[in-house]
């Protein structure tokens, strides 16, 4: 009797988690396959364009804001600088890495749940579901990759050997050698990409200390020097087979020495994150404070008739959080939503931790029984500590709001809202299912945003159907533009060719033009990024590059396209390459004929040119 009850649970079990895999697997392939089909869709003249154009010429151009060029570079170039190839390298990379730390997360996770299914469809199912969260990476960002993405997929990666970590001290095993290793290498990695990633990294070696205390100091010593050994081997690879670190380091502090004086400071920095989080709480309590008690209450419901209540009250808070979502349309991607589907996704979250906490609360008094998550050892509650914050802290360094880059690190709060609800078991069912349930809304929201922040909403572009024709400039090769953009591209490119034979010409766009630096097959003069409001630090990069002589071949001085009047800065600048632009440059063309951009060629090329 007693095992035709247990292949009755098995069969249960094994019912449920396929279907999970099928729900949470065709969640994540319905945005995967949309990344897909968006790869050759679109082109942002500002901010991919800088990424694209940083990558172009990454062996031949140190001044950098960090050194991601140096990583996705070599990729470019290896791919014969085909910026699809590129789009799908990212969307490889996102689906790779959640794979493994879903992976690492469930291996570790089974050790803390001894009622869990013995199958590996307990681990296939934490995995799908924490893969269809990853398609938060794709929610507003630009589709080439940038340095964003090299801090996410580090940090996830080092969380995954964290978790490596504390599965083998669970076992009591030895921490394998290669993980260690492999996270001095990742963390060389996210440095080498933004130096502000050693916040997220910082705290990530401090959880991983305290996991590996449980084997005793000998462990920690060994890891901190197989780190190392990891951290050296990134470095040496790099300055052997990419670039001599004298050359690169020296460039990225110059830049950043550029704009010490005009950026956010550590403090203001601060300010903002903690005014916006504050302001993003708030809303968040307001708009869905009935569901966030009704889980409270769900928990605590020991008697029939609190249960029923609790049971009442959980569907009316969810039908008004669904409600509110469907009116704000915060569920939606984009750059200018970001700030409505946080709203709902932090909901989803709160709704897991606040659960939690009133379990182990509750269990503790007397409320319910006590369920596994109460049980849970001080290194587990760091582990899933670190799995709570990590999203905010790796994206620590923007300008923005944590939020607008936070959120992309969505699968660790998935990650979170699975150990709970795979750690309550004992509380009553109702909060159980709130859990369950809001989980899966929580990752139809995800693909609903990923959907519409590539082809409805996609980054600094049209959506979907107006991008119908295919770009003919070589360097847009493949991509598909919205028909007036394809035409100016054309004509631009057209007018300008006499001037651009052979490749490699120098530009200068001003401002936020760096798209079309890399779509002329032109090289930037100083810096590839260029903005309005930091004319100083354009100006001190062309000083640089120009501080040994003209970086250019003789006769082939930079071309000039101006958005706006050039300013006394740019000017002043261009007299330290000893270029005297009112004596030295002409007007090409009418406006008209050149995306409405006022177009300076050398004029000694002009006169050549003109009979």
């Amino acid at each position: 009797m007693r095992l035709e009850a247990g292949r009755d649970t098995l069969r249960r079990q094994t019912v449920l988690l396929l279907g999970v895999i099928v729900v949470a697997g065709g969640l994540a392939a319905w945005w995967v396959v949309t990344a897909g089909r968006a790869a050759n869709e679109g082109f942002d003249l500002t901010d991919e364009g800088y990424y694209l154009l940083s990558y172009r010429w990454w062996d031949q151009n140190p001044l950098a804001l960090t050194g991601v060029q140096y990583l996705y570079g070599p990729i470019f170039e290896w791919l014969g600088y085909d910026i699809v190839g590129l789009r799908f390298f990212r969307l490889f990379t996102v689906v790779a890495v959640h794979l493994v730390f879903g992976y690492s997360f469930m291996r570790w996770l089974r050790g803390r749940r001894p009622g869990a299914p013995p199958t590996k469809l307990w681990e296939l199912a934490g995995m799908a579901t924490i893969l269809a969260a990853g398609g938060m990476c794709y929610s507003w960002l630009p589709m080439s990759p940038g340095y964003n993405d090299v801090i996410l997929l580090g940090a996830l990666t080092l969380v995954a050997c964290v978790l490596w970590m504390a599965t083998a001290v669970d076992r009591g095993t030895p921490v394998p050698f290669w993980v260690l290793m492999v996270a001095g290498v990742v963390i060389g990695v996210m440095v080498l990409a933004k130096w502000t990633s050693v916040v997220v990294i910082g705290l990530i070696v401090v959880a991983a200390v305290v996991v590996l205390t449980g084997q005793g100091w000998r462990a920690v010593a060994r890891g901190i020097g197989l780190a190392l050994a990891g951290l050296g081997l990134a470095a040496l690879v790099v300055q052997l087979f990419v670039v001599r670190l004298n050359v690169a380091v020296p460039g990225i502090m110059a830049v950043n020495r550029f704009i010490a004086e005009t950026s956010y400071s550590p403090t203001a920095l601060l300010e903002v994150y903690w005014s916006t989080g504050l302001e993003l709480l708030g809303k968040t309590l307001r708009q869905h404070a009935v569901l966030l008690v009704a889980a409270v209450v769900a928990v605590i419901g020991r008697w029939p008739w609190l249960r029923i209540a609790a049971g009442a009250l959980v569907a009316l808070g969810f039908v008004l959080s669904v409600r509110r979502v469907v009116v704000d349309d915060a569920a939606v991607g984009g750059s200018a939503h970001t700030s409505d589907y946080t709203v709902t996704l932090l909901a989803a979250v709160l709704v897991g931790l606040v659960t939690a906490v009133a379990a182990v609360v509750a269990g503790r008094y007397g409320l319910t029984r006590r369920s596994t998550l109460s049980r849970e050892k001080a290194r587990g509650w760091v582990v899933l500590g670190l799995l709570v914050v990590l999203p905010m802290v790796q994206a620590f360094g923007t300008n923005n709001p944590l939020y607008t880059i936070g959120f992309n690190a969505f699968a660790c709060w998935v990650a979170v809202m699975i150990a709970v609800l795979t750690g309550i078991w004992a509380v009553p069912v109702v909060a159980r299912v709130t859990v369950g349930v809001v989980t899966v809304a929580s990752l139809v929201a995800v693909a609903s945003i990923s959907y519409s922040g590539m082809f409805l909403h996609p980054y600094r572009s049209v959506g979907h159907t107006e991008l119908t024709e295919p770009a003919t400039p070589a360097p847009l090769k493949g991509l598909y533009l919205q028909p007036s953009a394809a035409k100016n591209y054309a004509s631009l490119e057209a007018e300008l060719r006499p001037y651009l034979q052979p490749p490699g010409r120098p530009i200068l766009a001003f401002d936020k033009m760096a798209g079309l630096v890399l779509m002329l097959q032109g090289k930037p003069v100083g810096e590839a990024w260029v903005a309005p409001k930091e004319r100083n630090r354009t100006a001190a990069g062309i000083e640089e590059v120009c501080r040994d002589g003209q970086p250019w071949s003789p006769g082939r001085p930079p071309i000039i396209l101006l958005n706006r009047r050039i300013s006394d800065v740019e000017i002043t600048a261009l007299r330290a390459c000893a270029l005297d632009f009112k004596a030295d440059y002409q007007l090409l063309a009418p406006t008209q004929q050149t995306m409405n951009l006022q177009v300076y060629v050398p004029r000694a090329e002009r006169s050549v040119e003109t009979p």
